[in-house]
């Protein structure tokens, strides 16, 4: 966190002084910002990919609902019956069920890592490309700085929110 303070600081200090230089060689500065969530989840590529990583989560999470649905009817049955069972069937099926609730927990420890391994391939991509048509409006159209919304604390105007533009741009340009 201090690290994160500390880059904001040096980034606010970096733009102040080249400011200060633009200002006092005569010229503007033209700054402008981008929300790259918002850019990618409002492009149409963005929402194809997030409803496909919805998909697959579904199809996981039904598989796993059906498992914890046979674990707890197993588990029913043997509440009902354990009192009439002898110790040697006890054990046996306390260790059936304990070996049922650890195959449970690792389904969903894979489950969780696959998701998130999805999503980080699915989504850096489309991060990566819409930094680059940020990098390239910069060049093309001379802006100063092009900066990620998640760092500006007060933005004045929206007519520099490059958001909608780098979304549009995602999906002429799908990978």
């Amino acid at each position: 966190m201090k690290r994160f303070f500390g880059n904001v600081a040096l980034a606010v200090g970096i733009t102040l002084v080249f400011s200060l230089n633009a200002f006092a060689a005569g010229g503007s500065l033209k700054i402008g910002y981008f929300d790259l969530q918002a850019a990618v989840t409002q492009s149409d590529t963005g929402k194809k990919a997030i409803e496909e990583l919805k998909k697959e989560e579904e199809n996981l999470s039904s598989e796993f609902q059906q498992k914890m649905r046979t674990f707890s009817a197993a588990r029913d049955e043997y509440d009902k019956k354990k009192d009439v069972m002898d110790e040697k069937g006890k054990n046996r099926k306390e260790k059936e069920l304990g070996d049922m609730l650890s195959e449970l927990q690792k389904m969903r420890t894979d489950s969780n890592t696959k998701i998130n391994e999805q999503r980080n391939t699915t989504m850096s991509p489309l991060i990566k490309k819409a930094i680059d048509i940020a990098k390239k409006i910069g060049r093309d159209e001379k802006y100063d700085f092009i900066m990620e919304k998640s760092v500006l604390h007060y933005e004045a105007s929206e007519k520099e929110d490059l958001t909608k533009r780098i979304a549009d741009e995602l999906d002429k340009s799908r990978p």
